[in-house]
């Protein structure tokens, strides 16, 4: 990612396409840029607002905050979205897709809410997801936060750090044992008010491969006390996931609860394993 707001390289779709003799470098790549193609022209089909007030659009982030690809998941790959408004995250989408029969492979969405005002999404015009607002109780203060730094670069600096401090499981399926997730070293996308001390965040993930599992938004918000770290999880899978801060359970949602600001679409479309 250029800056903050990648933490991948060409390098984690290496394992797209198979291998098989010498000079597939040059295919894969291009597959590669050709999947990428279709995931950000997915994107740009889908148009986010607040219902209230206004009907405010939310503003697309140009390019993918991460190209991810899960290998224990019949080689499941896709790119993350984000939208903001005034620069803050407000909503995450994962497109990806995975292969099923005939040399096909299944497309699917799965889209966060972070919104703090209920949220309205259409796809080239046709509504197919409302997510209700963030509730204030499911903003946590950080337990043990410091006060947020007058800095920028420090500000990053104490969220990385606070980032550290969260471990995350992914409920095993079918017998399988709990599974831990990878939490990526830089955050997917940095606050573009990041100047503003009031208004600095940043959207972490916890990952299997490279695929996010649990999004993770720390944020600064003003307390009795002065400015403070909060956070806020997201579920980004159908298995139960478990989020805990030094040994604390502090956020759980099990495979079957409903999760009002989490979607997950399968088959949107469906496209040939070797793009055209």
């Amino acid at each position: 990612m250029i800056g903050f707001r990648c933490v991948c390289s060409i390098a984690l779709w290496v394992a797209l396409i198979p291998q098989s003799v010498e000079g597939d470098d040059a295919l894969e790549k291009e597959q590669i840029e050709k999947w990428s193609t279709y995931y950000l022209q997915q994107a740009k089909s889908y148009e986010l607002r607040l219902a209230d007030p206004g009907d405010e659009t939310l503003t697309l982030v140009p390019e993918p905050v991460l190209r991810w690809q899960n290998p224990l998941r019949s080689t499941t790959h896709g790119e993350c979205f984000v939208w903001t408004r005034d620069g803050k995250a407000f909503a995450v989408a994962s497109i990806f897709s995975y292969p099923i029969e005939n040399d096909q492979r299944n497309v699917a969405r799965a889209f966060n809410s972070f919104a703090d005002g209920p949220l309205v999404a259409d796809d080239d015009g046709r509504p197919f997801w409302q997510a209700p607002p963030v509730a204030k109780e499911e903003w946590q203060m950080v337990p043990g936060s410091p006060e947020v730094a007058n800095s920028a670069s420090r500000r990053l600096f104490q969220m990385r750090s606070l980032s550290r401090q969260f471990t995350a499981l992914l409920g095993g399926t079918d017998g399988d044992e709990d599974r831990t997730l990878r939490l990526m070293a830089a955050p997917l996308y940095r606050y573009a008010s990041q100047d503003d001390a009031e208004n600095d965040g940043a959207l972490f993930a916890f990952v299997m491969g490279t695929d996010p599992e649990i999004l993770l938004l720390l944020e600064s918000r003003m307390t009795d006390a002065g400015l403070r770290w909060f956070f806020l999880a997201g579920r980004h899978s159908y298995t139960t996931l478990v989020l805990r801060h030094q040994e604390r359970e502090v956020w759980r949602y099990t495979r079957r609860e409903h999760s009002p600001r989490y979607l997950s679409q399968h088959g949107i479309d469906r496209q040939p394993a070797v793009l055209e």
